[in-house]
């Protein structure tokens, strides 16, 4: 048996990162914490005994440290500039992640790159990039590793059209992969081995038919679809705790942020049959299955230690889980009316209760209000309270019935109206721009 130690959205902030740039008081607070949250998670992951035999870093391992970079300069000399600073957010994220025990295995998030469409003097190279990579992490873009008879695949979200600052798809909400990265994760596949493949982006948020290549694979949708053996998709990104039951061939799931909770990591037992196993409960530890963990030791097997220990009970948001009922919203009718996330943060994500109010902006169908509010609080972001909850199925379901029942309003027509007419981007249930399916007929 092979175990994995996996952690995402570690968020490193340096010296160099200016505070109180961030989205509401519990981001701010969060990214303060974000060295002493990392260091609490390496100290914990450091005392499981046996050691994991691999540490997955699931992206945004940094905050915004290649923005430093352009300032130093987006080419060699830059880079030597960066590399000579006594103390940035790679050097500490770098000294902390040294700690470890254990092999690590790094994936790259939208934090860890920087990119300005239409500009391409604006965006790092992809070379210049894998430089930073390598010299701080001793990493690369994309990679894998065999661990006993399983492989454990790190894709890069940010290598396709929608990161491509010259493309007219470019796009960074949305993830692609690139034809030649494509290519090599189809190569690794098809050597047949129980795989995980873990990326930054949740697949919801994944760009179909990036290439148009005859013989080639379109997208990350053909290629992960015609393999049996991929058995589990691990992805980050939108900072909370989410199961993708019924989306895909094989279970996915997104794991919240280290950022907000030094407990936010799991072990994964990776067993010779091909069967995966959770020893410290991902449903149990994942407090609501949302932003924050419930305290765990590890000190031998992982067992249940306490809802806090110590001074730091993490940025949970609000309302916490368990207390939607007793968050009250007015209706949302525009963009205007949106709370502020520093008072409306949701910790469990996916909750009809709390997106009622928001649908009522679509009452009258697909309205300039309805389709601004609904890209605002459903676009494919770690910022949008409902990140691309239309493509889960009980709360699409959920939500399609709320507005017949109450306004007589067909929200996939609304939807795609939306899409056609505004050129909105939304991710639901059967909309054809991300790997977000169809409702079963």
């Amino acid at each position: 048996m092979a175990s994995s130690a996996l952690l995402s959205d570690t968020h490193v902030a340096g010296p160099e990162y200016p505070l109180n740039t961030e989205t509401g008081p519990l981001d701010n607070a969060a990214v303060t914490r974000t060295q002493q949250r990392l260091w609490r998670a390496v100290h914990a992951v450091n005392a499981m005994d046996p050691p994991p035999d691999l540490v997955l870093f699931g992206g945004d391992v940094v905050h915004n440290g290649i923005a430093r970079l352009r300032e130093l300069g987006l080419d060699a000399g830059g880079l030597r500039r960066l590399l000579a600073e006594p103390v940035n957010g790679f050097k500490i994220a770098a000294a902390v992640l040294s700690q470890l025990r254990s092999p690590r295995l790094y994936v790259w998030g939208n934090h860890d790159n920087m990119i300005t469409c239409g500009d391409p003097s604006l965006t790092p190279s992809k070379a210049l990039t894998a430089q930073v990579y390598k010299r701080f992490f001793n990493a690369k873009p994309y990679d894998s590793r065999d661990l006993g008879g399983w492989k454990v695949v790190a894709l890069n979200a940010m290598y396709g059209a929608t990161w491509d600052p010259a493309s007219e798809r470019c796009n960074p909400v949305l993830s692609s992969y690139g034809g030649e990265q494509l290519r090599w994760l189809e190569g690794q596949l098809a050597e047949g081995k129980p795989t995980i493949v873990m990326t930054h982006f949740p697949l919801p948020t994944s760009l179909l038919n990036e290439e148009h290549s005859p013989g080639r694979p379109p997208d990350l949708r053909a290629v992960l679809s015609r393999h049996s053996n991929v058995k589990l998709l691990l992805t980050g990104h939108f900072h909370k705790g989410v199961s993708w039951e019924g989306l895909y061939p094989f279970p996915a799931l997104t794991l919240p942020a280290v950022r907000y909770n030094p407990q936010n990591f799991f072990l994964l037992d990776l067993h010779p049959n091909g069967s995966i196993e959770w020893p410290d409960s991902l449903a149990a530890k994942n407090r609501g299955g949302a932003r924050c963990s419930n305290w765990w030791r590890y000190d031998g097997r992982p067992r249940y230690a306490g809802e806090v220990e110590g001074r730091d009970g993490g940025d949970c948001g609000v309302p916490a889980a368990g207390k939607e009922a007793q968050f009250e919203l007015q209706p949302v009718l525009n963009t205007s009316l949106i709370p502020p996330l520093d008072r409306f943060n949701p910790e469990r994500s996916c909750q009809l209760a709390l997106a009622g109010p928001f649908l009522e902006a679509c009452a009258d169908g697909p309205t300039g209000d309805c389709c601004d509010v609904v890209a605002d609080q459903f676009r494919p972001s770690s910022s949008a309270p409902f990140a691309t909850c239309l493509c889960q199925p009980s709360f699409w379901q959920g939500a399609v019935e709320y507005l017949q029942e109450k306004h007589g309003v067909d929200l996939a027509a609304a939807m795609h109206s939306c899409i056609a007419e505004r050129r909105t981007i939304i991710a639901f249930r059967g909309g054809g721009l991300t790997w977000c399916p169809a409702a079963p007929a």
